[in-house]
């Protein structure tokens, strides 16, 4: 079979997320189904069916997996017979290892997880790094089975670092879908002096992140580790913390590129009570980020808490 490159479409999710709901969607509300064929591979059979006989009027084809079968050849075989121009692949989350046995042919341009909100306490509590590695590989994140937004607010943090690139996306009863998280900072963002300090780090974080403008000509004040990287757009020294997301494994430096700081005086993640000016700078995109421009810095000891946990859930 002559290789070529096949857009291919990952739907994951716990079971009953509603992975089946989702693909079919997709294909009865795209019009791309006029311009080629598509392939759902299914390598978890939840209980919504695939409704066969309207999908091939979207000329879309469907091949569950039975297991057994080696999975690279599985897939190799459905596209040598089904000639699709566009693959979906609706896997559950607990499948771990499936994204690195898909052919070289099929290539990856979006990935999405569905999360049900009827069962999310229940993964995040026992399952946490199997929703974190899903999440961390995700494009999309989308929750369904919630009856209000707000109830998703307590999972706001601990989402945006699991995967900070990512969408959130609320799905409503009525079938409309709306942005899932609104970033609430425990300050007021109107003063010109803000002080972060434990339980205010990780959404400062964040929210600069997102909305950079909101820091510009402040004085924030925060204690923090230093350190020191090489990158691309020349920040090559940040202030921040360590955060715990899921557990030991995945600790993960959050850091704000600062201006001021020297090896000489502070080292490498030592401790430093800091004065500085938030301002806008331009990274190699071309998209504002935020910079420190340090005022003051004294060496501090480290606090009693070294490590800021993203929830408690």
């Amino acid at each position: 079979m002559e290789e070529r490159s096949i857009r291919t479409t990952l739907v994951c999710g716990f079971l009953d997320a509603g992975k089946t709901s989702y693909i079919q969607d997709c294909i009865f509300h795209d019009f791309f189904h006029k311009r080629g064929t598509t392939l759902i591979l299914v390598f978890e059979e939840g209980e919504c069916e695939y409704d066969t006989a309207a999908l091939r009027e979207y000329r879309t084809e469907v091949a569950v997996y039975e297991g057994g079968e080696d999975i690279t050849a599985f897939c190799l075989a459905r596209i040598e017979k089904h000639a699709p121009d566009r693959v979906y692949v609706e896997m559950n989350a607990m499948t771990e290892g499936l994204r690195e046995k898909l052919p070289a042919c099929m290539k990856i341009v979006f990935t999405v997880t569905l999360a049900d909100g009827t069962t999310l306490d229940l993964y995040l509590r026992n399952m946490r790094q199997l929703m974190q590695n899903t999440v961390a590989a995700s494009d999309v994140v989308q929750f369904n089975r919630v009856p209000r937004r707000e109830m998703l607010d307590p999972y706001s943090q601990l989402f945006r670092l699991m995967n900070r690139r990512a969408s959130y996306l609320w799905e409503a009863p009525q079938g409309y879908h709306e942005k899932a998280f609104d970033l609430f900072v425990p300050y007021d963002l109107d003063r010109p002096v803000l002080e972060i300090g434990e339980r205010e780090y990780i959404p400062f974080v964040l929210d600069a992140a997102a909305h950079p403008e909101h820091y510009d000509g402040k004085e924030i004040r925060l204690t923090a580790q230093t350190a020191y990287t090489e990158q691309a757009d020349g920040a090559d020294v940040f202030l921040g913390r360590t955060v715990m997301t899921c557990c030991l494994a995945d600790l993960q430096f959050l850091g704000v590129p600062a201006d001021g700081i020297t090896q000489e005086r502070f080292a490498a993640y030592g401790w430093a009570a800091v004065k500085a000016l938030g301002t806008l700078k331009k990274d190699r995109y071309g998209l504002p980020r935020l910079r420190l421009i340090v005022r003051e810095a004294e060496a501090v000891p480290a606090p009693e808490k070294l490590m800021l946990q993203a929830s408690d859930l």
